[in-house]
């Protein structure tokens, strides 16, 4: 029981590094988008993190 206990651990922490790749890669996509460009989808650079951060984690 222990041992499924361990794996469950280090699948949660590859998930987690997999959305956090995500949202880093969000992040940096956005990121390089002109100011116009972001207004054009409704969107500000202070914006950026939480979008990312959806992106990456969803709505936790």
């Amino acid at each position: 029981m222990a041992s499924r206990s361990f794996l469950g651990s280090v699948l949660w922490v590859f998930d987690y590094i997999q959305r956090a790749g995500r949202a880093s890669t969000a992040y940096h996509d956005l990121s390089m988008m002109s100011d116009s460009e972001l207004a054009c989808r409704g969107m500000t650079r202070g914006d950026l993190p939480r979008i990312a951060f959806k992106a990456g984690f969803g709505d936790l």
